[in-house]
Parts: structure tokens; C-alpha cells; sequence
């Protein structure tokens, strides 16, 4: 038992554990081959390994890595900004439309509801014929539903359909992004880029409520809907001549996150396994190459840019389209995807029960706010965002490198599983607090301060949960990221929808102290996790029912 991470009762590799420091190399097989970091890295052996090709995304430059990665989350954070970044004025909405705030705000539950039914088919899609195509008509979608808004003027039908259009075009940005950062960066990396990914998810929805607040104040209802479709359609443009495509086929064999070719001590043939998949190796290296490389097709030619800017590149995988809807169904089936599901799924539906929230909240009596300054108290939800993602993802990368030393170089994802232990505290402390307070109607500043504590808590779980999934399961991470984002665009639907009708039956201590409540048990399953993540990812690797229904990555 290394760190308190128990080991199954097996000398085979566990599929997601991943020998990083040079010292364990002597584990790892034909070690002469493997490709290591530099700098600082140097001691790092990559994984997965880089293909020798030059279109390989491993292969970029980091500076067009992370300008990518970079863009690409700040599209995450355009769409995450503007689906709820009217939210403080839907009071006001509602005199407009001639109906309730809480009917306004069920508006924003059929941009998530249609969010979480949208990813269904964009994960298949994006899997079989690549993301780029796939991002590109989805902004095109989310751009539709939003014309079709400002058409409809003061209509609360074309509000409802042009946002439930909307969210279907919102969910390519929203979550391939994330698994985007497995197709080009290694597993010591990909810490920061989820943070920055998952800041952009969680600050852009605090930020695009404070600018959203002030369009509407300045300009009136439309124009946050028309600047938009503005800022969206120049978006498109630029991800169209500067983004190509970050799928890649690469050789299985040197995908040692996915699957690691080891020896044990005395030097004897293991079997090798494959996350999700399992095969035994012969007992000679004939079926196994000494160069891991060995297996790539004769070197590529560097495309062209013109080449680069193809919107179809073929297919990347040979399954059925329609197996593949039922996919990020039955990823569900992996612990990992469950627990990342519960933990993000429910930060961002309580995040977007705050701002829907908040307009009932600070609009009454004792606060007595005008809708200018409930969009300004979103401020404290985006420097709890800020500092949830800004402090986890390089202290969750510190940590894979320093507890993987301490574990004779050996990775495990449960290292990065943590930060739930001060999650949990802080995220107490921040949802009842916020509900105490308001029940109390303490002073504006008690609530907001604990309002912006629970959403830092709340960054901090989801973050390190998204992070465990793609550390675990890359092979199946599209589909776990759909199944998130599924299970995220349901939970967000029901509390938006329910959130204002239950705080007035119940009161905000309740409501608040189930939240909380909720949160503590996401933070706990992360914890058991931590202890019996490992038995349970080799339980996974061999049990044939759940194996026989996930998407199977096609071997080279």
C-alpha cells in the first residue's frame, strides 16, 4: 500500500497507474526508448508517448499547445458566460415578458436541459469524425438560437425555444475542450490546463452575469443576446483559421496512460493491459516491438496550413455511430465518471441556482437592491472561481510529481483526489453560512462572502474530479466528459427550475444546509476513492460487462 492507496491482490499493471520518475524505470520495459521531459521534466517520462510525426498535438510547440488550450477555454468561458448572464435581471425580464421571474428563470433550465441532451451527440460525433467539425457547427447552432431570441422580441415562447436551440450548440465548447487536453498535453500537465479550462467554465459564468447585468442596464433586454452572436460569430472565425484538429491516431503502444508495458523485478513477460480492454502478451517480444515506435507508419508529411484548415479529416474510429450513442450512457459504469459526474454536476447546478437565485434574494427586503447591484455581487462567485481554479491546478501537478517520488516514481490518479479534504471543510463552511446568513439577514457582505467561499470549494471538487477521469479512463474520457456533461445539464435543469419555489417553502437554512450537505458526500466519495480507487480501476480493467459496453479505442 503506497500512501494509503490499497492495491489490488495482483502483480498486473492497473490500467491509469503510470511510472513518471526515472528511478522506477527500471520497471518499465525497453526503457531505452521512451521519450523523457526536459527541463525541469527531464527525470519525466512522457506519457503518452509523442509519435515521431509532426502532426502529432504532442508534437506542437508548447507555445501553439497552450495558445491553444488557452483559446480554446476561452470559448468555454463565452459560452459558459452567456447562458446565464441575465440572470440578476430577471425580475426585470419578467415585467417585460409580462410574467414571473421564476418562469424567466426556467428559461435558463431548457438551455441546460438541452446542454445535457446535446452532448449525447456530440461525443460519437466528435470521437468518430474529429472535434473541429463538430465545434464549429455547434457555434453555428448557438448562434441560430440566440437570432431567433432577439426575432422573437418580447415573446416568452421565442425566449424559451431560441435558448432551448441555444444550449444545443453550447456543448462542443463546453466540454471537448476538456478532453482536448489529453489529446495534447502529458499527464504531468494536464493539471493546469483542466484548471484553466475549468476556470473558464466557472469564472466565465460569474463574469458574463456582471457584464450581461450591464448591457441590459445600458442597452436594454436585446443587446445582450445581439453582442453575443457578435462576439460568438468573430469567435467562429478566429477558431476556424487558427484551431485545427487535435484528434489524433496514435500508435495504442504508446499511450502509457491508457496502457503500460512493464516488467516485474525478476524481469518475466507481464500481461499487458489496456483501459478497457485486455490482452495477453505472448511469451516472446514478437508481439510487443523492443521501440515502441516501431509500430508507426512511415514518417508523415507536415501538413500545410491550408492543408490544417480542413473542416472533415476522415474518420478517426471505425464504430458504429449508433453503438456509439449508447456510449456515454454506459460510461456512467465507471466509478470514476460517476463520482466527476456528482461533484461537477452539482457545483455547477448549485452555481447556477445562486444567480438564479439571487435576483429573489437581493432584490428584497432588507437588501433592497436594484438589478445593477445584484450583478455586481456575482464579483464574489468570480474571485471564488478565480482562486479555485487558480491555486488547485499547479498545486494538483506539484503534487503528481512530489507524491509520485515519494512513491518510488510511480503515478497514481488518487493523488490528485487530495484537495477534497479541504474542500469539504470550506465547502461547509460556504453553503451553510450563506444560508444561516441570509436567514439571519445579516449584513449584504456576510452572504456574499460565503456565497463566493462555497462556489471556491465547489471549483476545487469539480476540478480535481474532471482531472481524476481523464488520468483514469483517457481512453473513454470523450464519452465520460458527454456523461458529465449529461448528468450536469439534468441536475442544473431541476434546481434552477425548483431552486426559488423550494427556498420559499423551506427557507434558505434548509435549502442551504442540503446543499451543503450534498457537497460534503461528493467530497467523501472522493476521499474513499483515494483509499480504493486503485482495487476498483483493476476490478474495472477485468470485469467483462462493463468493458463490453464501453467505447472501445481502436488499436494501431
Amino acid at each position: 500500500m503506497g500512501l494509503w492507496i490499497l492495491e489490488p491482490d495482483t502483480d498486473e499493471v492497473v490500467p491509469g497507474t503510470v511510472h513518471l520518475q526515472k528511478e522506477a524505470e527500471k520497471r518499465i520495459r525497453h526503457t531505452t526508448f521512451l521519450k523523457h521531459g526536459t527541463g525541469r521534466h527531464a527525470g519525466t517520462v512522457l506519457a503518452p508517448q509523442p509519435s515521431d510525426s509532426p502532426n502529432d498535438p504532442l508534437n506542437w510547440s508548447p507555445t501553439r499547445k497552450m495558445l491553444t488550450s488557452i483559446f480554446l477555454s476561452c470559448g468555454t468561458g463565452l459560452m459558459a458566460g452567456t447562458h446565464n448572464f441575465i440572470n440578476p435581471v430577471n425580475a426585470t425580464m419578467a415585467k417585460l415578458f409580462h410574467t414571473t421571474a421564476n418562469t424567466v428563470s426556467q428559461s435558463v433550465s431548457v438551455v441546460l436541459l438541452t446542454l445535457g441532451a446535446s452532448a449525447v451527440l456530440t461525443s460519437p460525433l466528435a470521437r468518430i469524425w474529429g472535434k473541429r467539425p463538430v465545434l464549429l457547427i455547434s457555434n453555428a447552432i448557438a448562434i441560430l438560437g440566440y437570432i431567433i431570441v432577439v426575432a422573437a422580441g418580447q415573446n416568452i415562447v421565442g425566449l424559451f425555444v431560441g435558448r432551448g436551440i441555444h444550449g444545443f450548440g453550447i456543448a462542443g465548447l463546453e466540454y471537448l475542450v476538456s478532453s482536448s487536453v489529453g489529446d495534447l498535453f502529458y499527464v504531468h500537465e494536464r493539471g493546469i490546463h483542466l484548471a484553466i479550462w475549468h476556470y473558464a467554465l466557472s469564472g466565465g459564468n460569474a463574469l458574463g452575469q456582471v457584464i450581461g447585468t450591464a448591457i441590459f442596464s445600458a442597452q436594454g433586454w436585446r443587446w445582450p443576446f445581439i453582442w453575443a452572436c457578435v462576439v460568438y460569430t468573430v469567435y467562429t472565425i478566429i477558431l476556424f483559421f487558427t484551431c485545427p484538429e487535435t484528434t489524433y491516431s496514435r500508435a495504442a503502444q504508446l499511450d502509457l496512460d491508457i496502457l503500460e508495458d512493464i516488467d516485474d523485478d525478476s524481469g518475466s513477460e507481464r500481461a499487458i493491459v489496456r483501459s478497457g480492454d485486455e490482452k495477453t502478451a505472448s511469451s516472446s517480444v514478437q508481439d510487443v516491438s523492443h521501440d515502441p515506435e516501431a509500430a508507426q507508419p512511415v514518417a508523415e508529411r507536415k501538413k500545410t496550413y491550408r492543408e490544417s484548415l480542413r473542416v472533415f479529416n476522415g474518420r478517426y474510429s471505425d464504430e458504429s455511430f449508433w453503438r456509439a450513442l449508447i456510449t456515454p450512457w454506459s460510461a456512467f459504469l465507471l466509478p470514476a465518471v460517476s463520482w466527476a459526474a456528482l461533484s461537477y454536476g452539482w457545483s455547477v447546478a448549485v452555481a447556477a441556482s445562486f444567480s438564479v437565485g439571487l435576483s429573489s434574494i437581493f432584490t428584497k427586503a432588507p437588501y433592497n437592491f436594484t438589478s445593477n447591484q445584484v450583478g455586481l455581487t456575482v464579483f464574489s462567485s468570480f474571485v471564488g472561481a478565480t482562486l479555485g481554479n487558480a491555486l488547485p491546478g499547479p498545486i494538483s501537478d506539484w503534487l503528481v510529481t512530489f507524491m509520485s517520488r515519494r512513491n518510488k516514481g510511480i503515478y497514481e490518479p488518487e493523488f490528485r483526489i487530495v484537495l477534497s479534504v479541504p474542500s469539504f471543510f470550506l465547502g461547509l463552511l460556504g453553503f451553510w453560512g450563506f444560508g444561516w446568513s441570509l436567514q439571519a439577514r445579516a449584513h449584504f457582505m456576510v452572504p456574499v462572502f460565503f456565497y463566493g467561499l462555497a462556489i471556491f470549494a465547489g471549483s476545487i471538487n469539480s476540478l480535481i474530479s474532471n482531472t481524476y477521469l481523464l488520468d483514469c479512463h483517457r481512453a473513454q474520457a470523450q464519452d465520460g466528459y458527454a456523461a458529465v456533461t449529461i448528468f450536469r445539464g439534468i441536475t442544473s435543469f431541476v434546481m434552477t427550475f425548483v431552486i426559488n419555489i423550494w427556498i420559499q417553502r423551506s427557507g434558505y437554512k434548509v435549502v442551504y444546509l442540503w446543499i451543503g450537505a450534498v457537497h460534503g458526500l461528493t467530497c467523501v466519495i472522493g476521499m474513499f476513492l483515494y483509499v480504493f480507487g486503485k482495487k476498483i480501476r483493476f476490478y474495472i480493467s477485468k470485469n467483462q460487462f462493463i468493458q463490453s459496453k464501453l467505447a472501445k479505442r481502436k488499436v494501431a
